[in-house]
């Protein structure tokens, strides 16, 4: 926080668990360092639960996170994770 607003924001385990993100940082407030302290931080609080890694999923800008933590881009093999979630139940038969 900076004069009482927000300014950036780190989450895991919100969309699966192992997963960092989402994340994000205020316009203004971007290249001073917050965006890599709270990556910093949050992997932190992943290991000290037993996370041996973490997955970012959908990065954005993936050049970040390779130059902050040494990230590893892993292709996408075209289904997120969501794929296959939401079934759509067939109407029962009329009789």
């Amino acid at each position: 926080m900076s004069n009482g607003e927000l300014v950036g924001f780190a989450c895991y385990d919100a969309i699966a668990r192992g997963f960092f993100g989402p994340t994000g940082v205020s316009e203004a407030s971007r290249g001073q360092g917050i965006g890599a302290a709270l990556l910093h931080r949050t992997l932190l609080a992943m290991k000290n639960m037993g996370y041996a890694y973490a997955i970012i999923g959908d990065p954005g800008p993936t050049r970040f996170y390779i130059d902050t933590v040494g990230a590893i881009e892993i292709p996408a093999s075209g289904k997120g994770i969501y794929a296959d979630m939401l079934r759509i139940p067939k109407p029962a038969a009329v009789t």
